[in-house]
């Protein structure tokens, strides 16, 4: 079997012989501190790409931050890191960024970054993404590290000796009892610094579809240590630095195996060791790959994230969807488009608009979500039309038809036949079901102590909507569906969200017998952040408030994984959507510090928005795929 990793991989010798005669000086000679370099996460995240133990060393007042700490380090000097796309997050810091000198290591010289900057270095790889990223990190730690030294005197650029060294690495033959204990495990730790081990995190969970988890040094046992007993095998890639820590690794360690880099049989020496044993390190990788014959050769598919690519997984899954129906729509629909089998999960508190007029005139259970999510499943333009349309004055002013009719069908077949009978005449492809066949409303009680009766007194705040919200529950109590309860066990996936937290997500979690489902299912649970928070329900909440929250009502270590949105909006793009939206309050923020000391749920953030007009919303077809690499 033939991997397309082999090939970029193979030519990364070629790319750093071509670099190794281009002298950076007229670029390094423009270097003035304070220096800041910056990018995107995944851009740096570099293996080893470590400037700022240079800078030190040098005396040199340099720092490396993620594009949305610059505020943190004034510099007289600008490095952006960017594979070749023009991201909002990048743009903005050029844009603010008050430095004197703005260089750019790009592949793409005619993008808007390269525009943007006083000074362009171009790579050789060309602004190709999905193949040819591994060549492009590569590349790119060369640079940097050659201006900096260039610069100051004291480091040089990669010697022949070293790019045999990467060759020779590129040739090894592993020992055949190590693969084969990298094969069976299902949890590796890998140690080292931190460019390194992050990308070779990415690197195993997408080549080998291994759970891994990257702790880079300085190591601090006190915030480790979790981690470090969950790995079944902990891979140490540092080990000069990791010296000190051989003993304490051993005594704090569960693993079945700590297993040195030295043990694999590559070397290192000079000064570019990070990249000769990343390339070693990769080529080890990829035999765990064969050997467990996985096919990773679809770049096409490959969508990016907070670290790198992540691959979509073709097979199909069993996937639940929780939430409510607007929410969750869209996402459905990616997925019907991929071909996975589908089953959509509601609430049944939706007391607003035509759905609430029905419940109260007539006593029947919210049809609007469920029709939704119907609508969702099936490709019947003409059905679909019909089903949706909705009265315009009159007695029947707000009602959509497809809200009538199931409520004319649950009062003459019960809830699930009158289900049934609307997903048989749009042809869906997939389930839908209501989290509970109780009838129910939501309650929430904020900071004040008042009471908010409904889902639209939630949904709708006439009140201060800075007042956060304190506890919500259901009443009367509800018990889970018990088709519900099934989908979950056997799920592959289930996702929650996205949707609002307290109108649209909670009234799921609080059914009785829903925690206790997803604790026994083996499926991967997923929860998806909202990509913008919402006035008097999220107002000024952060990614950690969204998932401490979820993790409230649903229980601890319940979620496998939390996927948030990490590209920031502009201020007009937020501005304009406010506008249209008068409920929509701000971008949801991610605070790195709180979240960063979590083992569980895994937190991955991804470039998740729709770069287009109109509303800040996550681009479904990108969240379907990073949840299909969720394996």
């Amino acid at each position: 079997m033939k991997f397309a990793i082999d090939k970029e991989i193979n030519e990364i010798p070629k790319i750093l012989r071509k670099r190794k005669n281009i002298s950076l000086k007229k670029y390094s000679s423009l270097l003035k501190e304070p220096i800041l370099i910056t990018g995107i996460s995944s851009s740096i995240d570099l293996p080893g790409l470590n400037a700022v133990a240079i800078a030190d060393k040098l005396g040199v007042n340099v720092r490396v931050l993620y594009a949305n700490e610059i505020e943190k380090f004034s510099a007289n000097t600008l490095i952006v890191i960017s594979y070749s796309g023009e991201t909002d997050e990048i743009v903005r810091v050029l844009k603010n960024s008050k430095a004197k000198i703005k260089i750019a290591i790009t592949g793409n010289k005619n993008s808007i970054i390269a525009k943007l900057s006083t000074h362009v270095i171009p790579m050789i790889c060309g602004d190709q993404i999905s193949n040819m990223a591994t060549k492009t990190v590569v590349e790119q730690y060369y640079i940097v590290n050659q201006l900096i030294t260039e610069k100051f005197g004291r480091y040089r650029p990669i010697a022949d000796k070293e790019i045999k060294q990467i060759e020779a690495n590129l040739k090894l033959d592993f020992p055949e009892d190590l693969t084969n204990k990298f094969v069976k495990t299902r949890r590796v730790v890998i140690v080292g610094n931190r460019g390194l081990s992050q990308e070779l995190e990415t690197k195993f969970e997408e080549i080998t579809r291994t759970q891994a988890e990257a702790i880079y040094g300085p190591i601090i046992f006190d915030s480790a240590i979790e981690v470090l007993t969950q790995g079944e095998i902990i891979l140490v890639c540092d080990p000069e630095k990791m010296k000190n820590y051989k003993e304490l690794l051993a005594k704090t360690s569960r693993a079945k195996e700590i297993i040195y880099i030295n043990k694999l049989g590559i070397k290192a020496k000079g000064s570019y060791k990070p990249i000769i044993r990343y390339t070693g390190l990769l080529k080890f990788v990829v035999k765990i790959g064969k050997a467990k014959n996985l096919n990773v050769d679809h770049p096409e598919v490959f969508v990016r994230t907070h670290k790198g690519l992540y691959l979509q997984n073709s097979l199909t899954k069993k996937i639940v969807i929780i939430g409510g129906g607007t929410g969750i729509v869209p996402l459905l629909k990616a997925f019907k488009k991929l071909g996975q089998n589908l089953w959509g999960v509601t609430s049944m508190v939706d007391s607003g608009g035509s759905t609430g007029k029905l419940r109260k005139s007539y006593g029947v259970s919210p049809a609007g979500d469920i029709r939704r999510i119907i609508a969702a499943l099936s490709d019947n333009v003409g059905a679909l039309e019909l089903i949706n349309y909705r009265f315009n004055g009159g007695e029947l002013d707000t009602h959509t038809l497809g809200n009538i009719l199931m409520a004319a069908l649950e009062k003459t077949r019960g809830i699930v036949g009158g289900k049934e009978e609307i997903e048989k005449l749009l042809g869906a492809k997939g389930k839908a079901s209501p989290v509970t066949l109780d009838k129910c409303d939501i309650y929430a009680k904020l900071e004040n102590r008042h009471i908010l009766n409904g889902e639209s007194e939630i949904d709708l705040p006439l009140r201060n909507p800075f007042l956060k919200i304190k506890k919500v529950w259901l009443k009367p109590k509800a018990k889970i569906n018990e088709e519900v309860k099934e989908a979950i066990l056997d799920a592959d996936f289930v996702v929650i969200g996205p949707g609002d937290l307290y109108s649209s997500i909670m009234p799921n979690l609080l059914v009785k017998g829903v925690a206790e489902a997803m604790k026994n299912s083996k499926a991967k649970k997923v929860y998806v952040c909202n990509a913008m928070t919402k006035l008097g329900e999220t107002t000024t909440y952060t990614v950690y408030d969204f998932v401490s929250e979820v993790e409230k009502y649903l229980g601890k270590n319940i979620l496998d994984y939390v996927i948030y949105n990490q590209k920031i909006p502009s201020k007009i793009k937020i501005s304009e959507y406010q506008k249209e939206s008068h409920l929509v309050y701000d971008y949801v923020k991610f605070d790195r510090k709180k979240l960063s000391k979590r083992v569980n749920p895994k937190i991955v953030g991804a470039d998740l928005f729709i770069d287009t007009n109109g509303p800040i919303v996550h681009d479904p077809d990108i969240l379907a795929k990073i949840i299909l690499s969720l394996i």
